[in-house]
């Protein structure tokens, strides 16, 4: 079985720290697998559950980086709304 790549690794460090279900993570994986062509590896809850060893984040960061996980704002938005 490979690795997870960087990016599943980041949507499940991400999804973990927000509070999201295996599920949540799971769809998102899905989604992205078939997006890059990539074979889908799900995530399970022993790996979801190891969130306090990933770097903590605010739970407001943590969901509005999942937010832009689901939701990809542009990169002139992400500057006005660190602005504001």
């Amino acid at each position: 079985m490979r690795n997870y790549s960087v990016s599943e690794r980041a949507i499940i460090a991400i999804g973990a720290a927000a509070g999201k279900t295996v599920e949540d993570v799971n769809a998102v994986l899905t989604k992205d697998a078939a997006r890059t062509g990539a074979t889908f590896r799900p995530v399970n809850a022993t790996s979801l559950g190891m969130a306090p060893r990933y770097p903590s984040l605010s739970s407001a960061d943590a969901e509005a980086l999942w937010a832009h996980i689901l939701r990809p704002k542009s990169l002139g938005d992400i500057v006005r709304t660190v602005a504001e």
